[in-house]
């Protein structure tokens, strides 16, 4: 079950605050300003031996944000930034 709260992992916490009519602790997702709820999600695939990872849901738009995506569009905006 989803629920709207702050993601404990340390890059989610990076992302845009909430506007300032909203209450405190909402995340807004990045492509509509929708809520982002946080998920348990399975990962069968994950070579780390855990299961379980949290992961930010939107729910209007469906964006899902994880620590694998953050650490992709990290490695990309690194390789971008170093060929200028």
């Amino acid at each position: 079950m989803a629920r709207a709260a702050m993601f404990p992992g340390r890059d989610l916490r990076r992302e845009r605050p909430a506007s300032a009519g909203a209450p405190a602790g909402q995340v807004r997702c990045w492509r509509c300003r929708g809520l982002m709820v946080v998920e348990s999600c399975c990962d069968f695939a994950s070579d780390t031996g855990q299961l379980d990872c949290l992961a930010r849901r939107c729910v209007q738009c469906g964006e899902v944000i994880d620590p694998v995506i953050l650490q992709n569009r990290r490695l990309q905006l690194e390789k971008n930034v170093a060929r200028v």
